[in-house]
């Protein structure tokens, strides 16, 4: 770094006689730092001396070369190369230093031929860059790869650009060549997978024999930290699966191991010794929010009596300051504390943070699920009014697992009206507590001592449910509900009510958000339980030709073209992958509904629609198909009657399952009728074509 540092400063000075003599002095003994001799050169072409950068650069080639250093020599030839308007001149020192560093691979003289090395109109740069890139993956080489472990090449094939390499469980994997470095990491000769291939027996007894050192032998050959994922893939062949668990078990137990973060996420790292690896952990401590220190206490605080007194007295502090603002994070501090091994002192009793009148509050913003749970208990034991912060905690809970200790402590110790009044509350407004009505179905649906309680108004509030935005997180799960079997089915099957049935089949055909082949299994359930169904029951729909044809055609149309095309979004997206943040999934799922729905409407309208022929029309009286001439003194205007397609109240043509139309259908010429809040004549009645 010295050289580099100094050599910046000078050209920054424009000093280039004294940095010359810097690099020479530098050649003198015998540096190999390519990197810094490279990146000084090129600082000299942005200072315009393009002429002395290649000068110094031609002269640490020729050390190079001199000092057998071929590989560094190499690097610099294609240095020089790049910047060069006719780098074909250094055809023969590229050549040269490529056979003197990479001739004695395998596949060398194949990978030079195919390369076109000798070319004469090739670009001797590229072409050795290519062949260099190839022969990193020449036969015999060793890589990871996640998810197969350690494998070597056996077959390199530039022509078809892969390389193919055989794992402990996959043979021949091909990996396109110019992928490769994305997904193969190289294992150098002292790495430990390495000798998984010079001494595979060997290696597993170490592994299975010593699995904290085996696993610290890992992350020093990797390098890096290392997720459990990595951890498990790096030791397929060596660790058989079913001894991965208590092998693993075992591994992190190293106390100069170290893991940072939590879940499938979490990174283990090495540390030089004990010692170092408390500091780490300390110092990760120091500067973690108050949340993530103590799950490291949770998970350190066995490594010494100091590091636990440490964390627990520090935690302790906090949780202190934290009682008069967050008590649910105290709460939770301090009941941690309890099981860890540190001394403290307890600046609060903790039963004392959930006995205040925000209680409910306080055990609702417990992030973890145990310990929610935990603290129910203390509420029940110690709140003098636990009644009351277990009814407001019920329709603040998410969990339904909490939900259910909720309503069976309420019913087990008595408090049964407040208990119905939870029930009450969540079948009036579902949509104000979307997850205790989600609960409460689930209960139903499973409790055989709950089915007085499976009643076709419970399948009505699903429904009208799953058209509600409050209910997103749980609307996939209400749907289940439909399925061969569910709950629905159970319903119709126990319940002799056909004309609730009906409702029912005729409310999910209006009903987009249940799929057809729900809505289908619905259907079919109604319709073997009470076969009248099968006798139609619609209300006409009176519609003149021409509409009739253009809503053939909407449906027809939305059959043929908008529904397949949707379909086919809705895959594309799904192949995006991570559905819950896929804004195209939930968007073409979205339209997928809609479209669903829609087409059943236009079906089952078309089926009772009947076609309005002017000339069967009869204008003795008001029905639908006629015009009416209404007169009030002076003022006299005209109305028609025709089906719910053509109204057009803003244009006198009103639907005739409209009150305008009840009002005035049956009367006829001469008869007085209240129409507008106005009273008028009818004067004449004619067809509504004319």
């Amino acid at each position: 770094m010295a050289f580099r540092d100094d050599a910046q400063q000078l050209i920054q000075q424009r000093k280039f006689d004294e940095l010359e003599s810097l690099w020479m002095a530098e050649l003198d003994r015998g540096s190999t730092d390519f990197e810094a001799f490279i990146t000084t050169a090129k600082a000299l072409r942005k200072a315009e001396q393009r002429t002395q950068s290649d000068t110094l650069l031609g002269l640490l080639a020729d050390s190079f070369q001199d000092r057998k250093l071929w590989s560094q020599r190499l690097q610099v030839l294609k240095e020089i190369g790049r910047l060069s308007k006719h780098p074909a001149h250094l055809r023969p020192q590229v050549e040269e230093a490529l056979r003197k560093s990479l001739g004695s691979h395998k596949s060398f003289d194949r990978a030079f031929q195919i390369a076109k090395f000798a070319d004469p109109q090739s670009n001797p740069v590229e072409r050795a860059e290519k062949i260099e890139t190839w022969l990193m993956y020449d036969e015999g080489e060793c890589f990871f790869m996640a998810g197969r472990g350690a494998g070597c090449i056996t077959e390199l094939n530039p022509e078809l650009g892969i390389a193919r390499l055989d794992f402990e469980k996959d043979k021949r994997v091909s990996v396109p060549l110019g992928a490769a470095a994305k997904y193969l990491v190289p294992l150098q000769d002292s790495h430990v997978l390495r000798e998984k291939f010079r001494d595979p027996a060997k290696v597993r007894q170490e592994a299975l024999s010593s699995p904290p050192q085996f696993f610290a032998r890992i992350l020093q050959s990797f390098g890096r930290p290392m997720m459990m994922g990595e951890v498990r893939d790096a030791v397929i062949g060596i660790v058989p699966d079913e001894k991965w668990t208590s092998w693993w078990t075992s591994a992190r137990k190293n106390p100069q191991i170290v893991v940072s973060g939590t879940g499938a996420k979490a990174t283990y790292s090495w540390n030089a010794s004990a010692g170092d690896a408390e500091k780490t952990v300390r110092r990760d401590f120091e500067r973690a929010e108050v949340k993530t220190q103590l799950d490291l206490a949770r998970k350190h605080s066995g490594r010494s009596k100091e590091l636990a007194d440490f964390f627990s007295s520090t935690l302790a502090a906090e949780a202190g300051r934290l009682s008069r603002t967050d008590g649910a994070l105290a709460w939770q501090i301090l009941t941690t504390l309890e099981s860890l091994p540190g001394s403290y002192a307890a600046p609060v009793e903790p039963a004392s943070l959930l006995t205040g009148p925000m209680a409910s509050r306080t055990v609702a913003a417990i992030g973890d699920k145990p310990m929610r749970e935990r603290a129910l208990q203390v509420v029940r034991e110690h709140h003098p009014d636990w009644p009351k912060v277990y009814s407001e905690l019920f329709f603040l809970e998410d969990e339904p697992r909490i939900l259910t200790t909720i309503f069976s402590t309420l019913e087990k110790e008595g408090q049964a009206e407040i208990r119905d009044r939870l029930i009450d509350e969540t079948l009036r407004y579902p949509r104000r507590h979307p997850r205790a009505f989600y609960w409460y179905v689930k209960r139903v649906a499973e409790d055989e001592s709950w089915s007085e309680r499976t009643t076709y108004a419970l399948l009505f509030l699903i429904l009208d449910a799953l058209t509600h935005d409050e209910f997103a997180p749980v609307r996939a799960r209400l749907k289940d509900f439909f399925d061969k079997g569910g709950l629905a089915v159970r319903i119709i099957n126990d319940q002799a009510n056909e004309e609730q049935a009906r409702k029912l089949v005729d409310t999910l055909d209006r009903y987009g958000a249940v799929e057809e082949y729900r809505r289908e299994i619905v259907k079919a359930a109604a319709l073997m339980k009470h076969p009248g169904l099968r006798e139609p029951q619609a209300e006409a729909i009176y519609a003149t030709a021409d509409s009739f044809e253009k809503k053939r055609a909407e449906l027809e149309h939305m059959r043929r073209v908008e529904i397949p095309a949707n379909s086919k979004a809705l895959q594309a997206a799904r192949e995006l992958g991570d559905l819950s943040e896929n804004f195209e999934y939930k968007s073409a799922r979205a339209r997928a509904e809609y479209l669903a729905a829609r087409a059943a409407k236009l079906s089952s309208e078309l089926s009772h629609t009947r076609v309005l022929d002017p000339a069967s029309i009869d204008v003795s009286q008001v029905r639908v198909g006629t015009k009416i001439r209404l007169s009030n003194g002076d003022l006299s205007r005209d109305v028609t009657i025709l089906g719910p397609w053509e109204s057009e109240p803003e244009h006198g043509v009103y639907s005739n399952q409209s009150d305008v139309a009840k009002a005035l259908v049956g009367h006829t010429a001469g008869d007085i009728v209240s129409f507008m809040g106005n009273d008028y004549t009818i004067e004449s009645i004619r067809r509504w074509t004319e």
